[in-house]
């Protein structure tokens, strides 16, 4: 029986890196990876020119929905699940259900906003206004700042943004005050890099999988569609006959709508093959004479799953089988482990901290009992490692006994405990088991589970090679072992995350000889358990693919959760029977990126009507949601073949899904990426 392959697309989740400046490149030089966001064509979506009106149709009917009056320029996020558009020379998005509007403010006065796209999964919008290019969050929780230095030349407008970071646009003149002559530009978010893709042209369109940006220009006295590679290669007319204004590209990529005119007396809408150049009309309702800016809803499908088993140690097992390969074996999306973890099931103050070592060790984190390894923690070892493969024991002899070290030679293993004489100076021997020079060093309270597992499996995502340990706080102080091991790092060379209120308090109070005067750090805290997990979770994770829910009374679940999810995205407390609003909010926050949501543990610790919750936050209909139970960590064979099919959304089995931990793929890297500058915070060294 096979295993559904962990569906992550490395790339959507890279944070936007947006240069102090532009830096010149050559032809070319702008290159960067198609990325796989598989979607089906869903609405059309047009301004009624006579009414002033957003409107939506089923391609091949003649029939409109109003979605939004006096509104324009519509743009879908690639994920179908929100649109923006221009209303009162403001930018706004809003969920495709309807729901309340999301404004984006602009701070002061902004001539000509126009043309918003999303970039990346979509949690960023650009758009063009006084003549720059702006960014901003697409739920409206951050102003809008320029994308690039406002002392670069030319006049800027008309961008079109795509998944894989780069920005297509229409640069006219060297300055505003001197419009002349309209060019087509390519910037790249990772380096600030930008290109000339052509002399002359207006209204870029970049395709789906960001490898090509179709474009306007006049030709033998009309305007007409042209297509060029983001290379720079292959430019090629489209339209002969038509004329053609606006292009959209359809989510399949295989083909381009356009007007026929700006006019909105003679404004009809084509949709062009881009492989043949074949034009067909779109039509329009009774009564109405022109359809202006096209745009084409991406529909992507999502799913949420469950994985469980009979007890909480069976779904701490199957959390283990749901990501790791058997040995010898190679599932898509699955991965091959290199040690394990065992922790006790009876001690959660020696559980907070296992995860960052199973996720930057890469093996499975295990709970058995104190005085043996049980049956099932056995099987698993066996099946999951290679003989003679290290097995960490975390906790002393009065944790996890020498018979359990015994039994773990026993099974062709090589155990290795890693203790102190506490729960605190134990989680300093696991962070130096992790890496002698750490780059992220988060604190959490020994004394509550919540904080802790939630920020060991951030430090755990750093995958492979990662550098990110955690330690606990013993309440509002510090122990002795861990200010040590604190003030034997570098506070300007390493970023200190501490994650609720009593370990920033902690940390705040407490004198480091080897520190400077002032220090930097990066405190993560919210509303109860769960506003905290959803805080670390918009700090560390810029756009995940997944997430996990864990029930918040449950530790030994948040184990489950934080091993199984640990580099594919956050996990969220919430309650066994409702999602809670912190959690639900996140998810529609996020719904522009997040493809799924994995509860850990059965019915009794995250309902049914919470998955079905998540999956409304995070979708642009319930008719695009799976549900895929994973008993014991296995999906059942019947929903093998549709699961693996290239359903909209479905990474390829060769693609990105199937990279390891912290490894870096064609599309970019599998890696966290945390918003330092949203967080930093000064403290003088007490």
């Amino acid at each position: 029986m096979k295993i559904h392959r962990r569906r992550v697309l490395a790339a959507l989740g890279t944070v936007v890196a947006v240069a102090a400046g532009m830096a010149t490149a050559t032809p070319g030089a702008v290159a960067a990876e198609p990325v796989t966001w598989q979607a089906a064509d869903g609405k059309l979506t047009f301004v009624n020119g006579a009414r002033n009106v957003i409107q939506t149709q089923d391609p091949g009917s003649n029939t409109y929905t109003d979605f939004l009056a006096d509104a324009r320029q519509p743009a879908w996020s690639p994920d179908g699940s929100r649109v923006a558009y221009v209303k009162n020379n403001r930018i706004e998005t809003r969920r495709y259900t309807g729901s309340t509007l999301v404004k984006i403010q602009e701070q002061g006065s902004m001539s000509s906003v126009g043309h918003p796209t999303f970039l990346r999964s979509g949690n960023t919008v650009v758009y063009s206004g006084g003549g720059r290019l702006r960014y901003a969050s697409s739920d409206g929780s951050r102003y809008a700042q320029p994308l690039f230095s406002t002392t670069e030349d030319g006049c800027d407008r008309q961008p079109s943004a795509s998944v894989n970071g780069l920005v297509a646009f229409v640069r006219t003149g060297d300055t505003c005050g001197s419009p002349t002559g309209s060019a087509i530009w390519l910037w790249e978010d990772t380096n600030g890099g930008f290109t000339k893709l052509a002399d002359s042209g207006t209204n870029p369109a970049i395709s789906p999988d960001g490898t090509q940006v179709a474009f306007v220009r006049e030709a033998d006295g009309q305007s007409r569609l042209f297509v060029v590679n983001t290379d720079g290669t292959g430019e090629r007319q489209l339209t002969f006959t038509d004329a053609a204004y606006a292009p959209a590209w359809a989510p399949t990529g295989n083909r381009i709508v356009v007007t026929n005119g700006t006019d909105e007396d003679v404004a009809i809408p084509r949709i062009v093959d881009v492989a043949t150049g074949e034009v067909t009309k779109v039509a329009l309702p009774p009564g109405t004479s022109s359809a202006l800016d096209p745009a084409w809803q991406p529909l992507r499908s999502q799913s949420v799953g469950r994985v469980w088993g009979a007890d909480s140690y069976a779904t701490n097992v199957a959390a283990s089988r749901w990501t790791w390969n058997t040995t010898g074996q190679s599932e898509p999306g699955l991965i091959d482990a290199k040690t394990a973890v065992l922790i006790s099931k009876d001690s959660p103050s020696y559980a907070l901290t296992g995860q960052t070592l199973a996720g930057q060790k890469q093996g499975p984190l295990l709970m058995t009992s104190k005085t043996s390894v049980s049956a099932a923690v056995q099987s698993e070892l066996k099946r999951a490692l290679k003989p003679g493969a290290t097995v960490y024991l975390v906790g002393g002899t009065d944790i996890l006994s020498s018979a359990v070290a015994t039994k773990v030679s026993s099974l062709g293993f090589t155990p290795k405990r890693l203790s102190g004489t506490s729960r605190y100076s134990t989680s300093v021997a696991v962070a130096k088991a992790v890496t002698s020079s750490p780059e992220y060093v988060f604190i959490a309270t020994g004394t509550d589970y919540h904080s802790a597992i939630a920020a060991s499996a951030a430090a755990g995502a750093l995958g492979t090679g990662g550098k990110g340990t955690v330690v606990l706080n013993e309440g509002n102080k510090l122990s002795s072992s861990v200010k040590s091991y604190l003030n034997s790092i570098d506070p300007d060379q390493t970023v200190i995350v501490p994650v609720g209120a009593s370990a920033q308090y902690a940390l705040t109070h407490t004198a480091f000889s080897n520190w400077p005067g002032t220090f930097s750090y990066y405190p993560i805290s919210g509303s109860g358990h769960d506003g905290t997990s959803a805080e670390l979770a918009r700090f560390w994770w810029s756009s995940p693919f997944q997430v996990g829910l864990a029930w918040t009374d449950s530790w030994r679940g948040g184990v489950s959760a934080s091993t199984g999810m640990l580099n594919y995205g956050p996990i969220l407390w919430t309650d066994e029977t409702t999602l809670s609003e912190t959690s639900a909010t996140y998810l529609r926050q996020q719904a522009a990126g997040v493809n799924s949501v994995i509860a850990f543990g059965g019915t009794g610790s995250v309902s049914a009507a919470e998955l079905t919750a998540a999956g409304s936050a995070i979708s642009a209909g319930s008719s695009l949601v799976e549900y895929r139970p994973y008993y014991n960590g296995v999906l059942p064979a019947a929903q093998q073949s549709s699961v693996r099919s290239a359903a909209p959304g479905a990474a390829s089995d060769t693609g990105p899904a199937a990279l390891p931990r912290g490894t870096t793929g064609t599309a970019g890297s599998t890696a966290p990426h945390p918003d330092l500058d949203s967080v930093r915070t000064t403290n003088p060294n007490r």
